[in-house]
């Protein structure tokens, strides 16, 4: 390649926005008009727009405005709707646009406003406005200010809803760590003491073993009526 003549005008860099047909907002609208708001609108960087008919058309449209219109990063935004198999198409999508960045080594930034998000319309329409605002933005920043990205790392930044906010560790790191206690020792036998023999009690003789029935007494004898023998009954 020959070099660049001084003073030689190097060519604006180009940000695409795509959107669907599908979409209940016009998402590419608030995208552009955030970007337009943005520094240098229309001599550091210029948009360049397309709309597709639903949102498994984004990754192709996005690969051939990378490659045919010189696109940094594009911002790639649809609809998925409420059923599941929308969810299932919508994650198909989503491996698509994957691929395509992929293939590119640019960055597509993928908006979807699922339709289910909230049942409010007024509340589902401030989220495609938010969230395509800001996705454009981020795409800005990825270009020319990617400080701003790194100035919000780890802050729960959402886009769409409110910011979830960061969580906070520190003050479990300043805990002390709890003292582990000994083992304690076995415990040993005190010498001049003996083990209770385990060998059974043996009977004393004339006594009765536990239990067993006690004798009858044998009933005296003695000299009884005239002709009559007390053994005989």
């Amino acid at each position: 390649m020959g070099k660049k003549k001084s003073g030689a005008k190097e060519r604006p860099a180009v940000i695409g926005v795509i959107d669907t047909m599908f979409a209940r907002y016009d998402m590419g609208a608030a995208a552009r008009a955030e970007l337009a708001d943005c520094p240098g609108y229309g001599a550091r960087f210029v948009v360049r727009s397309q709309t597709v008919p639903g949102f498994k058309d984004l990754a192709v449209a996005a690969k051939r405005l990378i490659e045919r219109e010189g696109a940094d990063v594009v911002v790639a935004l649809g609809m998925p709707g409420s059923a599941p198999i929308d969810k299932q198409c919508a994650h198909e999508a989503s491996l698509g646009i994957m691929w395509a960045q992929l293939l590119t080594s640019t960055p597509i930034l993928e908006v979807f406003v699922h339709e289910d998000e909230a049942d409010d319309p007024v509340v589902l329409a401030s989220v495609f406005e938010n969230r395509s605002r800001r996705h454009a933005r981020n795409a800005y920043w990825m270009l020319f200010e990617p400080e701003q990205l790194s100035r919000r790392a780890g802050q729960g930044v959402r886009q769409g809803f409110a910011d979830a906010g960061p969580l906070d560790y520190s003050a479990h790191l300043e805990e002390p760590e709890p003292e582990s206690e000994p083992d304690a020792e076995p415990e040993t036998e005190t010498p001049g003491e003996t083990l209770e023999s385990s060998e059974p009690e043996t009977e004393t003789p004339g006594e009765p073993a536990p239990g067993a029935p006690a004798k009858r007494a044998a009933p005296e004898t003695g000299p009884g009526p005239a002709g009559t023998n007390p053994e005989v009954g």
